[in-house]
């Protein structure tokens, strides 16, 4: 749902020509007498245009990507139904009727203009571009490409090989050969010319962008030693790459979708996931102070006690702590008033399947039950990376010790509402300074170098949580209890999480039922890379197929669930006009850099 509202707001333009394949909408923009010719063409509105079919298609990616490694909740009961024939209409025909054809006009008015250099603009949209490719490529195998952009000469184009579309990504991003392909977008940005218009994405160092984009292809190949030796990628908080959203409600709603979904009257209508705030919530919260600094930057919960699961009682008349369970409640919570299905009995699911304790109210991965009223219970989209509210409630129900045995308070606790928190001046993330740390310390564990590995670990947390931490000010009357986590606080849970990982093995012992019988280190480090790349998880799908962990990943809601999309079914909106792209039966094809690598909770 949330990248619907995406779709909305930012790609307007192309709602009318959503469901034509991508040749059919070239051909139109070509023959319509009222379309700018490139010379009448203003660069500026083209280059906006470029940034926002960008954002558009980083959001679905996104959504998808955390999805299917369980950081985001999904309702599809099938993944084949998951990774259906509709899903990537969008950021195929955005690619293809769009940003390409809008990328093309921007190079004719540089090419036709020779007092106006727009090279800086189009390596932009070059490193843009060459983003979407190898996503395309990661999410769909092979991919049009060579014919692709030229309808009177391949009206039906065919398909390219991954790997092919990879190396003129490349191309794209580092090439001074004009024989090769396009003038690469790092040569274009040494030229030092001004950028034509607004950066929408806050002006980030644009080289270290694109080497980031080299080293996520690097990782995705097998490169592990040219991951490791990049030295000019994004490296700090100011450099990231992201989308900062407003606050405005109207013309034009320019508020993160999360906060759209989540912040009105009918109360928190997005889902989190179960899995995911079960990890962050520690034992007890705070009680144990073992919880995840970031969770109440993450989650807004509107909720104390959960039906069928716990939270703390605080009896303040001597401070005694007691667990009080919530009872179930079929009607706001159907699961609550149901056992625990058979294929999951007798593993760590229990301890968080349909509730999750201290008043955290999501879903379990592939939950198909339907919407009851609990928009005003549900957890909601936090202050990061959404722009909504501070979660400054406490983790335990407090009671007087009287004789009525009165409870009083919960924190501040109260429900979202219209222009709560950070009124939506989220962001949408796509490459921060944490996730280069993530894929060094990915690639050294795959050379089996496990001390390296643990530095960048600890380097990736360490710059997740204070990224996370300055969204705080968003929402300055947030925390009046002062709940945020302390630097001892945070530097003690990056301490532990290193040992763990320190402690752990290098491979992972399965008990009969797929779960860990000791968390290896690649459990561990999957479990931490899914926290931090919260709200910008694309990444996440291709570290799930090639490493085949985490292994403590929630199983599914339903026993025949079907097997793991390995790649998505082709675009229905092109497969079904284009005789050249044969759809396919099932989600088995694997991407060109998939060795098949399998995960138990498939």
């Amino acid at each position: 749902m949330k990248k619907i509202y995406k779709l909305l707001i930012f790609t307007i333009a192309a709602t009318s020509v959503l469901f034509y394949s991508c040749e059919t909408i070239e051909l139109e923009r070509l023959d319509n007498p009222n379309a700018l010719t490139p010379s009448q063409a203003d660069p500026a509105f083209l280059f906006n245009r470029i940034q926002t079919e960008y954002l558009s298609s980083m959001g679905t990616f996104n959504a998808y990507g955390s999805q299917l490694a369980r950081g985001e909740y999904t309702g599809f009961g099938e993944y084949f139904n998951y990774a259906g024939a509709g899903r990537l209409n969008g950021p195929w025909n955005n690619f293809y009727a769009d940003m390409l054809p809008d990328i093309a006009a921007l190079k004719q008015i540089n090419s036709a203009n020779p007092d106006l250099d727009l090279s800086t603009n189009i390596a932009v949209a070059q490193i843009m571009q060459a983003h979407l490719m190898t996503l395309m490529v990661d999410f769909l195998g092979n991919i049009v490409w060579s014919e692709a952009g030229n309808p009177s000469e391949f009206p039906n184009p065919s398909l390219d090989d991954g790997q092919s579309v990879y190396n003129a990504a490349r191309l794209l991003l580092d090439n001074n050969d004009p024989t090769l392909g396009p003038i690469g977008a790092k040569q274009l940005l040494a030229g030092g010319a001004p950028l034509q218009g607004t950066d929408l994405y806050g002006g980030p160092d644009w080289t270290k962008v694109a080497n980031t984009v080299l080293m996520r292809m690097n990782l995705n190949e097998g490169l592990y030693m040219d991951v490791l030796n990049e030295s000019n990628a994004i490296e700090d908080m100011a450099d990231d790459l992201q989308f900062p959203y407003g606050t405005n409600l109207l013309q034009p709603n320019n508020r993160h979708p999360d906060y759209n979904a989540d912040y009105d009257d009918s109360g928190a209508n997005n889902y989190r996931s179960n899995w995911l705030m079960h990890n962050m919530a520690g034992t007890y919260g705070d009680f144990f102070e073992d919880d995840d600094p970031r969770r109440r930057y993450y989650f807004y919960r509107q909720n104390s006690l959960t039906p069928g699961s716990f939270t703390l009682l605080n009896r303040t008349s001597d401070n005694a702590f007691f667990i009080l369970s919530g009872s179930a409640n079929a009607e706001t919570l159907e699961c609550s008033g149901n056992s625990i299905f058979p294929h999951l009995e007798f593993t760590p699911e229990e301890d968080y399947w349909c509730a999750v304790k201290l008043g955290y109210w999501g879903r379990d991965h592939m939950n198909t039950e339907g919407i009851p009223p609990d928009g005003n219970t549900r957890t909601a989209v936090g202050v990061y990376p959404g722009g909504g509210r501070f979660d400054g409630n406490l983790d335990w129900m407090t009671w007087d010790g009287g004789a009525d045995q009165t409870f009083v308070g919960y924190g501040n606790q109260a429900f979202v509402f219209l222009g709560a928190g950070g009124q939506g001046a989220g962001i949408e993330p796509i490459y921060s300074s944490f996730n280069v740390d993530f894929m060094k310390a990915i690639a050294a564990l795959h050379m089996m170098d496990a001390g390296t590995a643990s530095t960048y670990l600890e380097a990736g947390i360490t710059k997740s949580i204070a990224k996370v931490q300055t969204f705080g000010m968003l929402d300055a009357a947030g925390d009046p209890l002062g709940l945020a986590p302390d630097d001892t606080r945070v530097a003690d849970f990056i301490a532990a999480k290193v040992a763990e990982f320190d402690a752990a093995p290098m491979t992972t012992t399965l008990d009969p039922n797929g779960f860990p019988v000791e968390k290896g280190k690649w459990d561990v480090l999957g479990e931490e890379y899914i926290t931090a790349l919260y709200g910008g998880g694309a990444d996440l799908y291709n570290f799930y197929r090639q490493t085949g962990a985490p292994a403590t990943l929630p199983r599914g809601w339903e026993p025949n669930r079907g097997d793991f999309p390995r790649t998505f079914l082709y675009p229905s909106s092109e497969a079904q006009t284009n005789p050249n792209i044969i759809q396919r039966t099932d989600t088995s094809d694997r991407v060109f850099w998939d060795d098949g690598t399998t995960n138990p909770a498939n």
